[in-house]
């Protein structure tokens, strides 16, 4: 035990501010006295734990070590108010990141596992590719290696990049697509001069930044395995817009979670002019700011309230993103109508009954109606439907009303369409799902072998599909 007035103990004193060292003080006096006349005192078991907490804290910041994880039901709670994005009453989010030694950019042991992680899809991205290109070859001619990345979508987002929404060699009803990816990867094109070879870095690079805010928001890497081996996982290293996307909404998430206000209706905003998910995550996000309990200011109800109003009204800013498309529709096709028909033109959506979406979902994926390949697309459909209504019951279960906000519309917004299509890509920009299982899985292991059994053979069987030029959705 560090002795009076030693380093160790004014070490301890600046950590641990909480109050307890007139006690403590207190504490040293009784046992002073009692040595002058002999007696041995009473050992209280409070001093003595909150002179192991000292002792801990001193050890701690001498060594820059993470703290252990509690046990049991405690750590339960705390992992899964972590996980979710939440902030407890009192805690400051600073003293996790000041505890976690970072290395090299920054980067502590999670962001690398999960940058490595990203980096072993893409060598499993490029197999699956070499193995489509030589099985499913019909003809003796050529294919190139990355011949399978320009299907569908990145067909199509390739032609605005180049040629925009409206020029003479525009595709038609391309506005169903936002602008944010195509601007990038014009840009991106201005510097690499090759159409794929920009297509892969912009989603490589955008990757790097989800997966590690990823693993940041679920304090842990599992939650980055779970997203990489998700069915549609093979879109984020594509030419589309789930990587991107990913990049601007879960550090949005995040930042929400600190109750940095602005920068998540920034970066909240911005991924409104990527994909139209974003008219899921802002909601919620807005849903954040109000049920945040460590987003309030002062003590008194009023303050409370006024701080409270003032995050939501900073989020709402958000909306500014998806509004701002909308406007440039707007000046340029004249109504405000033109989003919709785009896509009923293009894809056949338009909005229906829930029951009759099913119904005509159903009926695509088990009455042979078409091909089967086509068929077991549409069953995908079905499961990923299912994986989002189940995740928005759970959250709401769990009172975790924003992620249970950003699950449902998405559900809803699918589920009341002509018939389900691009949900598994949707459920693979739900992340609030990936830090879910994370958390669960670390208390019950057998969620991520049940997870990877069914998991990884879709996903090689739905890479395939879409690298031998079926479709895949």
């Amino acid at each position: 035990m560090p002795m009076d007035g030693s380093p160790a103990d004014g070490a301890a004193r600046l950590v641990n501010r909480g109050g307890t060292e007139p006690q403590a003080e207190a504490d040293g006096l009784t046992a002073k006295s009692a040595a002058a006349t002999g007696a041995v005192p009473a050992m209280s078991p409070v001093p003595m734990r909150q002179e192991s907490v000292r002792q801990e804290a001193v050890r701690q910041e001498r060594t820059g070590t993470r703290p252990a994880e509690p046990s049991g039901e405690t750590a339960d709670r705390r992992d899964t108010a972590r996980s979710l994005g939440r902030r407890s009453q009192g805690q400051d989010s600073a003293r996790d990141v000041r505890a976690r030694p970072r290395g090299f950019l920054g980067l502590d042991a999670d962001d690398r596992a999960a940058l490595g992680m990203w980096a072993a899809a893409h060598v499993a991205l490029f197999v699956l590719a070499w193995a489509a290109a030589w099985s499913f070859r019909t003809s003796l001619a050529h294919a190139p290696l990355t011949g399978g990345f320009e299907h569908w979508d990145a067909v199509l987002l390739r032609n605005i990049a180049q040629y925009g929404y409206f020029g003479p060699h525009s595709i038609a009803n391309n506005i169903g697509f936002f602008p944010g990816y195509p601007i990038t990867l014009a840009a991106a094109h201005l510097i690499l001069r090759n159409w794929v070879l920009s297509e892969l870095v912009v989603s490589g690079v955008a990757g790097c930044f989800a997966v590690v805010s990823l693993a940041r928001l679920a304090n842990g890497r599992r939650a980055v395995l779970y997203l990489l081996t998700t069915p549609a996982a093979f879109f984020l290293m594509l030419g589309y817009t789930e990587a991107l996307f990913l990049a601007l909404a879960i550090p949005a998430w995040h930042a929400a979670a600190r109750g940095r206000w602005w920068r998540a209706a920034l970066l909240a905003g911005l991924s409104g002019l990527v994909r139209p998910d974003a008219l899921f995550l802002i909601p919620a996000l807005v849903v954040f700011a109000l049920v945040d309990p460590a987003g309030s200011g002062g003590s008194q109800e009023q303050p409370r309230a006024v701080s409270r109003l003032a995050s939501v009204a900073t989020m709402c800013c958000a909306f500014a993103g998806p509004a701002a498309y909308e406007i440039y529709l707007k000046v340029n096709t004249g109504t405000w109508l033109a989003w919709p028909r785009a896509m009923q033109a293009g894809w056949d959506l338009h909005l229906t009954d829930p029951v009759q979406a099913l119904k005509t979902t159903w009926w695509a994926a088990f009455k042979h109606a078409f091909g089967a390949t086509t068929a077991f697309e549409f069953q995908l459909e079905l499961g990923a439907m299912a994986v989002m209504v189940l995740a928005t019951v759970a959250f709401a279960c769990w009172q975790r009303w924003p992620e249970a906000v950003y699950c449902g519309l998405a559900a809803v917004a699918l589920g009341t369409s002509t018939w389900y299509t691009g949900c598994p890509r949707t459920v693979l920009v739900l992340f609030p799902i990936f830090v879910a299982l994370a958390t669960l899985s670390y208390r019950r292991p057998w969620i991520t072998y049940a997870y990877l059994c069914i998991s990884v053979p879709l996903a090689v069987v739905l890479a395939m599909m879409f690298l031998s030029g079926q479709w895949a959705d």
